[in-house]
């Protein structure tokens, strides 16, 4: 398959209410029809100028420590070896005319899901023909990154055969797991079957689905994910993107916030380093981003990566926390924070022995005070204003 061809691909996503909870694509086009029959979903591509994917949220979204483990249960109608599926267009007068057919249609599974520039898939089609009926079911597949637009291809297209596979039109049973550096994939219902490994393992969005790629007719019949913890050492938050959005901000508790003191009641606790931490609102929860102050593997931290993430308890101001160590480890029994309203950040390690305390140096209010002294040109977090 033309590798251009996934840079078009059409996103539909349903949201129901505020687009908390999601669904499945399903509805009539002229070229296309997704429906839910009896718990499994069909959805047909009839579209001769592009693939399409229909996703879902999974729930984890990147740079909170998680990674989702993948399991499930699909078939490609459309994939009959020595087969060729018609593909239409619809011309101005509203009539689908035929402009082709399809050998070997692709279909398979995309993960990380931020948008069509942005994202993970595993993609199959039909293998070579058996007509003795000699050989073990095969599919050829490939695995690819596509991240800003750019395609990296972990693995070109080939074949493998196993007898894992179920042959043709039948449903196969797919994983997709996180490991260090990455995912693996597999295939079979105990994971019989290793398909190739994607060497990725960043999380572009937290959505997930099935790609139907031009003649293909998917059925998904089960559809599992899992949430894994991961050493979070994506960068999630770009340098002048960090700035600009907290030059901005009117979230009273969002800013920058320094090292300002510590106290262990253990001796056999180090500190990691003086951090300088962004803390940023990432859907219901907070994030601390890492600026700059790490000592310890120092050269494992760039600036944007997550050094902790923060989630409410529903009570003002306290929220339990995953904090990512020095050697982004995650630690989270126990790890609380608190923010003052006087502006200081306190994280409380009790399994540890250890406080942190960390005062805000810049946030929403001075910059709307440095706003109203400099006509609206905003400082920058290197320019911090103590309050």
């Amino acid at each position: 398959m033309n590798v251009h061809l996934l840079l078009t691909i059409l996103v539909i996503v349903l949201c129901a209410g505020s687009c908390v909870a999601q669904s499945w694509y399903t509805g009539e086009e002229p070229l296309r029809r997704a429906v839910i029959q009896k718990d499994v979903l069909s959805d047909c591509n009839r579209n001769a100028d592009g693939d399409v994917v229909n996703v879902v949220s999974t729930g984890i979204v990147p740079g909170e420590g998680m990674r989702p483990s993948i399991t499930v249960e699909l078939a490609n109608r459309h994939n009959r070896t020595g087969r060729k599926y018609a593909v239409y267009r619809v011309d101005d007068s509203g009539k689908s005319r035929r402009a082709g057919s399809v050998k070997r249609p692709v279909w398979g599974v995309v993960w990380g899901y931020r948008n069509n520039q942005n994202y993970h898939a595993v993609l199959m089609r039909a293998g070579n023909d058996d007509f003795y009926g000699y050989q073990l079911p095969e599919l050829q597949f490939t695995i690819l990154t596509v991240a800003d637009g750019d395609t990296l291809v972990h693995s070109h297209w080939q074949r493998i055969a196993s007898s894992a596979i179920r042959p043709e039109t039948d449903y196969n049973r797919l994983h997709i797991v996180p490991t260090q550096g990455g995912y693996e994939i597999l295939l079979g219902d105990e994971r019989e079957c290793r398909i190739g490994f994607c060497r990725d393992d960043r999380l572009f969005g937290d959505r997930a689905g099935i790609y139907v790629g031009r003649g293909a007719c998917v059925e998904l019949k089960s559809w599992t994910v899992t949430p894994c913890e991961y050493p979070e050492r994506q960068v999630v938050w770009e340098p002048e993107a960090l700035n600009e959005y907290l030059r901005h901000s009117t979230d009273p508790t969002e800013g920058v916030y320094e090292f300002l003191q510590a106290s262990s009641s253990s001796l056999n606790t180090r500190l990691g380093g003086n951090y300088r931490l962004a803390l940023v609102a990432n859907g219901a929860n907070y994030l601390l981003v890492y600026e700059s102050g790490a000592q310890r593997f120092n050269d494992q931290w760039q600036t944007g990566m997550v050094k902790a993430v923060l989630r409410p308890t529903g009570l003002a101001n306290l929220f339990d926390v995953t904090w990512f160590d020095a050697e982004h480890k995650p630690l989270k029994e126990g790890v609380k924070a608190m923010i003052g309203d006087n502006g200081v950040l306190t994280l409380h390690f009790s399994r540890e022995g250890v406080i942190i305390e960390c005062n805000r140096a810049f946030g929403p209010k001075e910059q709307a005070r440095d706003a109203r002294q400099s006509d609206g040109n905003y400082p920058t977090p290197g320019s911090s204003v103590i309050p």
